[in-house]
């Protein structure tokens, strides 16, 4: 390929010179006086005198006698001349450099589609220049990144595959557990550090219940298995019925009566319970909740909830991390009484009816997490 382009360049050069110091001498015998204007090689000049068209001043026996050419005659010629000679050039170019760009191009169209992840794209080398080893090292890494790719999946799965089987097998004794503890909690003979030890177990057990049950969800998630049981809800009712069912009495409900859409009762329970939670345990009241209708981006009527404290807000680097699995906004924070994956169950929860929640701080203080759902 590169010798190519060394060739190519040569005959354009030299197709390029040729014409042009034929046409220069060629005027300059008429109008010397432009001479001064351009110097044409020595060599180049000599080569060409004897290729001069023959346009002598005065006339000889059997010629017809020419005379000076005008102004207007020359820039004709020479446009004429200019223009063949881009043709020329602008042909050699393209057969030069077709050959270069469009294996480049095959190589863009094939990267382009790989970062859209296709990756069983692959090219056909074609000779063995500089670009057919480059086409072949592209199909190499693809299938290198293809393997490499399918190996994390596969490990991806068995992990997932692992925890849920994890969860399901814990429910059993995590039962018998909680009834034991139960037991020894409402047992009057236990006194003193023995009822203190009884109320930590059980209150670990329940911790322990939550973090199983929250896993399971997430497994079910990952599984796709996950579906909805739509009917119209009533969401005041709804949302009261989730603020009394978790014992949160000084959390502020402002949602309009009548407010009716068709959406999954228990999942979008478990959307205002995990936001409600978040922002009760980590923000500082008073915590409101607002439920509004309206049309949203795209024009149509969405279900918009709003759940907000007046605490210190979120860190600027946590707000886009917020619903990702286990985060910890604060990092010296070890441990806290949720399972680290309530926002992320909220956030699969509308991601499964279509719709999305956006978290961020209010201008007045404090964090603000809003869920827009539609209703149609």
């Amino acid at each position: 390929m590169r010798t190519r382009l060394i060739v190519a360049f040569i005959v354009v050069v030299m197709v390029a010179a040729i014409p042009e110091a034929w046409l220069i001498s060629l005027i300059f015998r008429w109008y010397p006086s432009l001479a001064k204007l351009a110097a044409i090689p020595g060599p180049i000049d000599s080569l060409l005198v004897e290729h001069r068209l023959a346009l002598p001043p005065g006339g000889s026996s059997g010629a017809r006698p020419f005379g000076r050419p005008d102004s207007v005659a020359i820039v004709v010629f020479f446009l004429v001349v200019v223009g063949l000679l881009l043709m020329v050039i602008t042909g050699l170019a393209f057969a030069a450099t077709r050959r270069v760009l469009s294996p480049v191009g095959r190589l863009a169209q094939a990267a382009q589609a790989m970062s859209g992840g296709d990756l069983t794209v692959r090219l056909e080398p074609r000779g063995r220049d500089e670009l057919a080893r480059l086409v072949a090292t592209f199909n190499t890494m693809a299938a290198a990144l293809a393997g490499k790719i399918a190996q994390l999946e596969r490990m991806e799965a068995r992990a997932r595959q692992f925890a849920g089987d994890v969860s399901h097998e814990l429910r059993t004794p995590l039962t018998a557990m909680t009834a034991v503890a139960d037991i020894l909690h409402d047992q009057p003979a236990i006194t003193g550090e023995a009822a203190a030890a009884a109320r930590l177990v059980s209150q670990e057990i329940r911790h322990m219940n939550r973090l199983v049950n929250d896993l399971i969800e997430i497994s079910r998630f990952d599984a796709g298995t996950a579906q909805l049981v739509c009917q119209d809800t009533d969401i005041a009712v709804c949302v009261a019925a989730c603020l009394r069912a978790r014992n949160w009495a000084g959390v502020d409900s402002e949602v309009p009566p009548g407010l009716s859409v068709r959406l999954d009762r228990r999942r979008f329970d478990v959307i205002v319970a995990n936001l409600v939670g978040n922002a009760v345990r980590h923000g500082e009241a008073p915590v409101t909740v607002r439920a509004s209708a309206g049309p949203g981006a795209d024009g149509r009527t969405e279900l918009t909830v709003q759940v907000r404290d007046h605490g210190p807000g979120l860190p600027p680097d946590a707000v886009a991390h917020v619903f990702e699995r286990f985060y910890k906004a604060d990092t010296a924070r070890a441990r806290s009484q949720g399972s680290g994956l309530g926002l992320a169950i909220a956030w699969e929860n509308a991601r499964l009816h279509g719709g999305s929640i956006d978290a961020g701080n209010h201008p007045g203080g404090g964090a603000i997490f809003t869920l827009r759902l539609p209703t149609g």
